[in-house]
């Protein structure tokens, strides 16, 4: 069984059952899914936290659209260079496969 695979396999399972996202992780959740399918190898550890992380971002960017969608017009949350928790996950995701 490759290693390499499994991830790949589940981050794409994960993003086929997660409820759309109406934008704002869109490019870290990409990311995210790219290095885990290019990552040549990642330990059974690695691989198990970064499947737990990746739902919890998920989870994350999902409440913060619905809190997006209700703050009121000077939010930072609106601050094009605010960075979520969400994302931030998604990021740490990224690092922690080694692609960045």
């Amino acid at each position: 069984m490759s290693f390499y695979s499994i991830p790949a396999w589940t981050v794409t399972a994960m993003l086929l059952s997660s409820p759309a996202l109406a934008g704002h992780c869109d490019t870290e959740v990409a990311e995210a899914q790219a290095a885990a399918n290019y990552a040549p190898y990642l330990q059974p550890s690695v691989e198990e936290v970064v499947g737990v992380l990746f739902q919890s971002a998920l989870e994350a960017c999902r409440l913060e659209e619905i809190q997006m969608a209700s703050a009121e017009f000077d939010s930072p949350m609106l601050a094009p260079d605010y960075v979520s928790v969400g994302q931030s996950m998604l990021i740490n995701i990224v690092e922690m496969i080694g692609a960045k």
